[in-house]
């Protein structure tokens, strides 16, 4: 896990990495397709290059957004430590993010930015609450939709697991 400095210079970070992005769609997607396949070459170039930031540069955001949220509502204290796993890079002992006060976690917290709990993503919904529940401190689940919240909710009631279900709007 990497610990978060300065929640401004991961913001940074963050915009930085959200311009590239944009960047890099504008330069694959400058001109027209004047064929089939250079639209399939296009579309595959634009998809290698893109489509794995596309989603880590939104999970980064949430979690960093999940930092404040916690800050705002009994984090706060000025020796708390926050750690993070930006790129969903942590393994099944580490939360995506997570909060130590004096060498004792305090709060373990994950982030999904599904947009709807179907298929794949609700089968990883659920490990992922049940990955949760085995950690220390606090657990927060922080998601972006309606749909994601009710059913994280779901499970969490259906499990009895202690676990609070976040809704972050933009």
């Amino acid at each position: 896990m990497e610990r978060v400095e300065n929640i401004a210079e991961a913001k940074n970070k963050v915009l930085y990495d959200m311009n590239a992005f944009i960047l890099s769609i504008r330069q694959h997607a400058s001109d027209d397709i004047s064929d089939l396949s250079d639209g399939l070459l296009k579309l595959r170039n634009i998809r290698t290059s893109v489509y794995e930031n596309l989603n880590q540069i939104q999970h980064e955001y949430l979690i960093l957004q999940g930092m404040v949220w916690l800050s705002n509502n009994g984090y706060d204290q000025q020796n708390i430590h926050w750690f993070w796993n930006p790129r969903q890079t942590g393994d099944s002992f580490e939360p995506d993010l997570r909060g130590v006060v004096n060498g004792a976690i305090v709060v373990s917290a994950e982030a999904t930015t599904s947009e709807k709990p179907q298929g794949v993503i609700d089968t990883r919904m659920r490990n992922t609450l049940a990955k949760l529940d085995q950690m220390k401190g606090d657990k927060y689940y922080f998601i972006r939709t309606s749909k994601m919240e009710q059913r994280a909710k779901t499970k969490v009631t259906n499990k009895g697991w202690e676990i609070s279900v976040i809704k972050i709007d933009d």
